[in-house]
């Protein structure tokens, strides 16, 4: 800075960013260098071409030069493009404003040395352009920043809305199996393996299990999720079959309501039958869990199979049973189920039940006198089953 007439902050800012015109190609260009060579996300060029970078920061720059001498626009419309494209391209919003900062920071270089040679300048006035400098540079960054983000919220919608869409297709079981393997390839869902599909309720479209997607990623099973008002639908691939156990527990500390599972299943098409079940297991009578499981037996599966005929059949099968008060008549249930774990064994079954044999005993004739059936028949013992599965398993009134 050379000792001559003084001029005013503002002509003194004006002479140094002229100056500072005058070489701006050449400042571009050491901007984008300095930035590709000390951020690795720039140096790739299939991110971010170099055009592009130097097409951002020749304007980014012109902006900040237009505000130090107060012809700025006021729309901030080259740092709200930056911060909206660097989004679209996936650059991490850290990179991004560390590109900003270097940019700034040659920027000044280039101020300072301008500033150094020109007669009239003196510190004063280096000290009030370097206030103006970085008021522009905050403001710079936060009108970058804020597109950034509402970049990143739109994109990060689109996604959920396209995600959303690729599950229903999966659900509905009706796609065909070239265009499965694409919704599947998209998903990151392999076509083979071991599947669950969960069904559980929600309040208001508020999501029922909100940290699911990573909770299951820590015992290695993957998952795509749709909301709907009413209904939260998953469809989880698990490395085997050993870790059905882990994820229900983990969706039964996670949940803030019942959930339906449907039971584990072997190849993707499948998911639509899976869904069918995991329904069925949602509106079954809850248990002492928030998860319930419908049951992989082929009674279970020939119950799903037809509802409608099964409660019609279990109410014929059950009869004067089911007119007796809930309590009662789950007390009755509950012993006839207990003894057909038990093989038809009474002392086991009381064993179970914490009750004597013939407590069991007792209550197996009530059942045969309600209903007809005698448990000595293996025949009507399969009928029986069929009917308290189906009682069980399914929703009724």
């Amino acid at each position: 800075m050379t000792t001559s007439a003084p001029m005013s902050h503002h002509e003194a800012a004006a002479a140094i960013v002229a100056a500072v015109r005058t070489g701006l190609p050449g400042l571009t260009e050491r901007v984008v260098t300095r930035i590709r060579a000390e951020i690795p996300f720039y140096a790739t060029h299939d991110v971010v071409a170099p055009d592009d970078l130097r097409d951002s920061v020749s304007a980014n720059v012109g902006y900040i030069l237009d505000s130090l001498t107060g012809t700025a626009t006021a729309n901030l419309s080259a740092p709200h493009a930056t911060g909206r494209t660097r989004a679209a391209q996936g650059v991490p919003l850290a990179e991004m404003l560390t590109a900003y900062r270097l940019g700034v920071a040659e920027l000044w270089t280039e101020l300072v040395t301008a500033a150094r040679s020109l007669p009239g300048v003196h510190a004063e006035d280096v000290i009030d352009l370097a206030g103006a400098v970085f008021a522009v540079q905050n403001t710079y960054s936060d009108a970058a920043l804020d597109a950034y983000r509402d970049e990143a919220r739109e994109i990060l919608r689109a996604r959920e809305r396209e995600r959303a869409a690729l599950v229903e297709v999966i659900l509905t079981g009706t796609t065909a199996k070239g265009a499965l393997w694409e919704v599947a390839n998209a998903l990151r869902l392999p076509l083979d393996g071991v599947f669950l599909v969960i069904a559980a309720e929600t309040e208001l479209g508020h999501d029922p299990i909100p940290h699911a997607e990573s909770a299951l990623a820590v015992i290695d099973v993957r998952s795509v999720w749709r909301l709907d008002a009413e209904v939260s639908l998953g469809v989880l691939s698990l490395p085997d079959r050993s870790r059905n156990g882990a994820v229900l527990g983990v969706l039964d500390r996670h949940a803030t309501g019942r959930i339906g599972a449907s039971p584990v299943f072997a190849e993707l098409h499948q998911a639509g039958w899976g869904l069918q079940l995991a329904r069925l297991a949602l509106g079954s009578p809850a248990g002492g869990s928030k998860v319930t499981q419908f049951r992989d037996s082929p009674i279970d599966l020939l119950v799903a199979a037809a509802p409608h005929a099964a409660l019609q059949a279990a109410r014929a099968v059950l009869g004067a049973l089911l007119r007796l008060p809930g309590e009662e008549l789950e007390l009755l249930l509950g012993t006839f189920e207990a003894w057909v774990r038990a093989s038809g064994s009474a002392t086991v079954a009381g064993a179970e039940l914490y009750c004597h044999p013939n407590t069991v005993r007792y209550r197996l004739r009530r059942i045969e006198s309600a209903t007809g059936r005698t448990l000595a028949n293996p025949g009507e013992v399969a009928e029986l089953v069929t009917a308290v599965r189906a009682w069980r398993e399914l929703p009724h009134p």
